[in-house]
């Protein structure tokens, strides 16, 4: 019973470690409208790595949590630009 709660406990963390932790970023767009706001939310949406997209219109960012170990800051921000969107300095 031991032995069976040390491989469940063991499989726990290497689960765990193999998730990565997820990167943050806030970058400033060229988003204007809610409909800015939907592309971006939903293009983002079934991404590989993207945890959340969160678009803020009156400020004009987007808030973007995600797995760093499967996309870096350059490829989040190429990911905004392929829907049409400025990211910082990406476009």
């Amino acid at each position: 019973m031991k032995a069976i709660k040390l491989i469940l406990v063991f499989c726990f963390m290497a689960g765990v470690v193999m998730a990565g932790e997820p990167g943050e970023l806030t970058v400033k767009s060229s988003i204007v409208c809610d409909m800015c706001k939907t592309t971006i939310e939903e293009g983002l949406a079934y991404e590989k790595g993207i945890k959340r997209v969160a678009v803020n219109v009156s400020e004009n960012t987007i808030f973007v949590k995600y797995n760093d170990k499967k996309l870096s800051e350059e490829e989040v921000k190429n990911l905004i630009a392929g829907l049409g969107y400025a990211a910082d300095d990406v476009k």
